[in-house]
């Protein structure tokens, strides 16, 4: 993997033929860069494999029987 550099003067030269509104994106994404990485949430196990395990009762299937015929217009 090639590690690709850029500096300091090639940067303010592309900056400088920019347009305003690229400019503005511009700062946005470096104020996004700038911020601290949050600290991830840490949920059980548990949690993460079926939060809404045993919040919904199924009886039968709720479609259709799978073992009878039917006909949808009915």
């Amino acid at each position: 993997m090639v590690k690709l550099m850029i500096s300091r003067e090639i940067l303010k030269t592309a900056i400088d033929t920019i347009d305003d509104t690229q400019l503005e994106i511009l700062h946005r994404i470096i104020l996004a860069f700038s911020k601290p990485i949050p600290n991830p949430v840490n949920l059980t196990l548990s949690e993460n494999i079926n939060p809404l395990k045993g919040s919904i009762v199924f009886e039968n299937d709720i479609i259709a029987p799978i073992d009878l015929l039917w006909e949808a217009e009915q």
